[in-house]
């Protein structure tokens, strides 16, 4: 009797959100949201999504998950949500309600399968991000590894949701309450029935999905005017290097003006374009200073502060303090969180990417346990790690 108790424990369901707290929600934010940033929902194809099913989304903004819901609605999805959020008490909660799968970037996670082949078995429409992080800049990111494998094994309908918009409307780098008023297509559309998912192999789902994922936000919605204070405040927080004197970390923004020591003066109008600069758009900028990163021969090196979870699950942003190496052949972090030494050294190609928190830290897992790092004096300069991996692993790939 014992054993047959603990097997029903072992089953666990993934479930869904209650229907009258998902109802209440999507009540009092779908008016919040269409006046408030004008968004124009493109949801013909929801009458016709039943699960089990899969929706990739693009993910330019931290609003993605908000915004495919409402359109979505009244489909009750499942999910895929990084472990870095339930690692915060004011998002934590939430998520639990919302019934997600969570799960541990660019890191294998047995678990994060398991849950979602339950959540298939349960008839769950999963919703996953499969570029794997949100974008720091305007322009989606490669598809990670192991997706194309997974739509395959999962053998369901897949949807593609798309919210051109959002990433101006919701920058990764704007200051908290900078949010943009302007406009945001929001569009969940049919890309393969499970029956053309069976007929075609890995590499086929692959190149579609990458094609359907691909977004440039800026050049999507040009001529769209997007409201705020101040248009350029904290976009310094992902330009690390002027284009005329080649210096790093001499950015600043603020007042709608880019700005550099050497003389430099930008102006970023409310259509997203750049004036006085040798760019016209942000996402040039950010493309150039990423391909001017030397790989072959540039060594990234900086003390850091670190951040991990305590004991009670949470993360502790004031953890230790340490050094932090990054060249083409491995990264080393050595130091000490919670009085605890810790040292140790990853291949590139083993982390994968770094997920960032712009102006603030990038992550990376070590034995399971999520850290974050970082960078002293000017945590701004983050980006510049997450630029050099980037840009490794797209030379490996390309190499392969």
């Amino acid at each position: 009797m014992a054993e047959k108790s603990k097997k029903s424990k072992g089953k666990k369901s993934i479930g869904k959100v209650n229907p009258l707290l998902y109802a209440a929600v999507y009540a009092a934010l779908k008016p919040k949201y269409t006046k408030k940033y004008s968004i124009e929902f493109d949801k013909e194809a929801v009458k016709d999504l039943k699960g089990p099913a899969i929706v990739i989304a693009t993910h330019t903004s931290d609003v993605d998950h908000i915004l495919s819901a409402l359109t979505l609605y009244p489909v009750r999805p499942t999910y895929i949500v990084s472990e870095h959020f339930t690692r915060k008490p004011s998002t934590a909660r939430l998520l639990k309600l919302m019934h997600v799968i969570t799960k541990k970037m660019f890191t294998p996670d047995a678990s994060t399968i398991v849950n979602i082949m339950r959540a298939k078995r349960e008839g769950a429409v999963i919703v996953i991000f499969p570029e794997g992080r949100l974008s720091c800049y305007g322009h989606s990111l490669p598809v990670a590894e192991g997706t194309a494998e997974l739509i395959k094994k999962l053998g369901v309908d897949l949807y593609i949701w798309k919210g051109e918009g959002a990433y101006l409307s919701f920058p990764k780098w704007r200051e908290k309450g900078s949010d943009r008023r302007g406009k945001i297509k929001a569009s969940v559309k049919l890309l393969l029935s499970a029956d053309e998912v069976a007929e075609k192999d890995v590499s086929e789902i692959k190149e579609i999905a990458e094609k359907a994922i691909l977004h440039d936000d800026e050049l999507a919605m040009q001529g769209i005017e997007y409201k705020c204070n101040d248009i350029a405040l904290g976009v310094d927080k992902i330009l690390f290097k002027c284009p005329k004197c080649l210096k790093e970390g001499s950015i600043t923004a603020k007042d709608g003006h880019i700005r550099c020591v050497c003389g430099l003066d930008t102006t970023l109008d409310n259509f997203y374009r750049l004036h006085n600069a040798p760019f016209e758009r942000v996402n040039e900028w950010f493309e150039w200073q990423q391909s001017e990163i030397d790989t072959e021969n540039e060594i990234l090196s900086s003390k850091v502060r670190l951040g991990c979870c305590k004991d009670d699950g949470f993360m502790d942003e004031f953890a230790g303090e340490g050094e932090a190496y990054l060249d083409k052949d491995i990264f080393r972090l050595s130091g000490t969180m919670h009085g605890e030494k810790i040292e140790f050294s990853l291949s590139p190609e083993k982390i994968g990417a770094f997920p960032i928190t712009a102006g603030e830290h990038f992550d990376v897992y070590y034995h399971g346990k999520l850290i974050y790092v970082y960078p002293q004096p000017d945590e701004r300069m983050c980006v510049k790690w997450v630029c050099f991996l980037d840009k490794l692993m797209s030379e490996k790939k390309s190499i392969k």
